[in-house]
């Protein structure tokens, strides 16, 4: 069956307005087919008595199990080899939309003769992507070039004056020739500039054989000596992670907001050697000279600028090939539960799902089975941002811990934790160092750890020194505190925030990451800023593991299954009179109830500093959230 994306130019841009600087934020929610979410009612839930992820690690067991009832979704997207087997199935429903992600060749700018960018470029130019969205993704792929995925919108895909779509080698040999890279008579191969032959293996894993094939044949038609290896996708991670030896190596990636302030640290030459960061080894001091604007841009039209002239000095070197970005289809049951939300970054099985799913009687209860393709080695949640199969049990964190803010299934920024905010700079309030940024949140006063000890801003304002303390001993989540001047809690539910500098990314700097408990973490007594990466919940049953959020870690069998059951304590559970009545909203299986919560319009959520020629915006978000868990009634 073929079925083919054709790429559209995005023109309804909703604008996300968050920031100190001038706050558009642009969204692509026409990349969604079919979004339908109301913000507003997104907070209460769960409203079932159990989610159990199931390890099943063959993608054709998993659509059995799917269609035989014994998991409801999957976490992983439907290869199209088996679409038609649950496109036809009246149970099944199916999730569709670009993936805000893509399939990608990370290749090693550090080693030769891969650090000639000309190189990388020729096979840039001999790949063929057309082939592999016909041949391998069966259609449901587009071309892609930008670093950055089309559903953002930030993504500079269109401005490009050329593009690596469709096999071009004789464009590719030209460059090499150009570059002294010579044929070897007797071998048939190229030898590097300096004479020496070389190989370029492509590493895999499972079942990715045939993607990195295509790579192979590219080479070849470049009269290069290519192979390819399988490999343990755990081990080349972390070998990525810690900048050890490879040439190229093939995986995927997804993104989970719309931020793009990574391009400043991804592949920044000064983390080329930085563990965690900048895993192709990139350097380039044209790329580095935008940083700053990216970064402390004044207003949107020199961030976007900034974004856009790195993305283009990033197809031009090739650090990373994207090789396709498909459509990412989810399919989940409809015979038992409804109130599935549709989610640009978490997709169908994300935790608005988790939270809102429920009995199509409207009753409570249920278990969902959800199945993971790969098992979990760590729970740590500073080390899921990084190595390995650690980034898969996000999938389980989203749904443990609470932060100020969570991104919202269309990417605008939901309050958890959070009930009010102002940010101030020196022109709004001269008390606010000149320079600096400075964010003003109160916080809701029902927040409870797992423990049965209240959460308050002081557990708030201590997330972050700790984030910043223990990245001087490695920790990767200091990353975005590199501005970062100072965190405190005046009172018992207000925490400030302070930034050096004034910067477009600021709020996300901070507002969506798990806040931790004080007690637990202190460096008097508790885990401590230097054991952050020896902190092993869950497999070590010594170490706590103390959450906040709708659900609890409660059992496991590592590499079979890992259970989660509801959290009584936390802030936004309904009270269980085993009926949802009378308030609903619209989601992808139709109607589902949920307690009402009050919207907060951020695109009107601002005021604009008056004085000068300021281009400064200030923004105060006013967040009346329900301090009371409360019954479901109608609005």
């Amino acid at each position: 069956m073929m079925f083919r994306n054709r790429r559209v130019k995005v023109h309804n841009w909703a604008i996300f307005t968050i920031f100190v600087l001038l706050l558009a934020f642009l969204t692509s929610p026409n990349n969604v087919q079919g979004l339908e979410s109301t913000i507003s009612n997104l907070s209460t839930g769960p409203y079932v008595d159990e989610v159990i992820f199931k390890v099943i690690v063959d993608p054709g067991q998993t659509v059995l199990a799917l269609r035989t009832g014994e998991i409801e979704m999957d976490t992983g997207f439907i290869h199209p080899y088996y679409f038609p087997q649950v496109d036809t199935d009246p149970d099944i429903d199916i999730f569709r939309t670009f993936r805000n992600g893509y399939g990608h060749i990370t290749i090693n700018c550090a080693k030769y003769p891969l650090n000639i960018s000309g190189l990388r470029r020729a096979f840039a130019f001999a790949f063929d992507k057309t082939r592999f969205t016909e041949e391998i993704m069966d259609g449901f792929s587009i071309e892609h070039d930008s670093l950055v995925p089309l559903p953002n919108g930030w993504c500079a895909e269109e401005q490009f004056d050329y593009h690596y779509y469709t096999a071009q080698p004789d464009i590719g040999n030209q460059i090499l020739d150009d570059l002294n890279f010579t044929i070897d008579a007797e071998t048939g191969f190229r030898l590097a500039p300096n004479g020496t032959p070389f190989e370029i293996n492509i590493e895999y894993g499972s079942p990715e054989y045939s993607k990195a094939l295509i790579g192979v044949d590219a080479l070849n038609s470049l009269h290069i000596n290519a192979s390819t290896r399988s490999a343990d996708f755990n081990e080349y991670i972390s070998r990525l992670d810690s900048h050890g030896d490879y040439d190229m190596v093939f995986y995927e990636v997804n993104f989970y907001s719309n931020d793009v302030d990574w391009l400043a640290y991804e592949y920044w030459s000064e983390n080329a050697d930085t563990p965690y960061q900048n895993p192709t080894n990139f350097r380039n001091a044209t790329y580095d000279n935008w940083r700053d604007q990216l970064l402390y841009g004044t207003s949107y039209e020199a961030v976007f600028e900034a974004a856009a002239e790195m993305q283009k000095i990033l197809q031009y070197n090739v650090p990373r090939l994207v090789v396709y970005e498909n459509t990412y289809m989810q399919a989940y049951r409809n015979d038992k539960f409804t109130g599935h939300v549709e989610d640009l970054g978490r997709y169908i099985s994300g935790p608005w799902t988790m939270r809102k799913i429920h009995n199509l009687d409207g009753s409570f209860g249920g278990t969902i089975p959800i199945a993971v393709g790969i098992g979990f080695n760590s729970f740590n949640i500073f080390l899921t941002v990084s190595s390995g199969s650690a980034k898969f049990a996000s999938l389980i964190s989203d749904n443990l811990y609470s932060s100020l803010f969570k991104q919202g299934p269309d990417f605008n920024p939901q309050p958890d934790l959070a009930e009010s905010m102002l940010i101030e700079t020196h022109s709004d309030n001269p008390a606010v160092p000149d320079g600096h940024t400075r964010f003003t949140i109160d916080i809701i006063q029902n927040a409870t750890w797992s423990d049965g000890t209240p959460l308050t801003a002081y557990d708030v304002a201590f997330t972050y020194i700790y984030q910043y303390e223990s990245a001087a001993y490695g920790n990767p989540v200091g990353t975005n505190l590199e501005d970062f001047m100072a965190s405190y809690a005046p009172n018992q539910y207000r925490v400030i925030l302070e930034f050096k500098t004034e910067s477009y990314w600021h709020f996300s700097d901070f507002a969506f990451d798990y806040i931790i408990p004080h007690h637990i973490f202190n460096n008097s007594g508790g885990i401590g800023y230097e054991e952050w990466n020896t902190w092993n919940p869950v497999f070590d049953v010594t170490d706590p593991h103390v959450t906040c959020g709708p659900y609890l870690f409660s059992d496991f069998d590592a590499g079979e299954f890992y259970r989660l059951e509801p959290n009584p304590l936390f802030h936004y559970a309904p009270i269980n009179d085993n009926t949802l009545t009378n308030t609903t909203t619209t989601t992808t299986s139709g109607t589902t109830n949920q307690t009402a919560m009050p919207e907060i319009n951020w695109s009107q959520a601002i005021s604009f500093g008056v004085g000068g020629f300021s281009s400064i915006v200030i923004l105060y978000c006013s967040v009346h959230i329900f301090h009371e868990r409360r019954s479901l009634k109608s609005k």
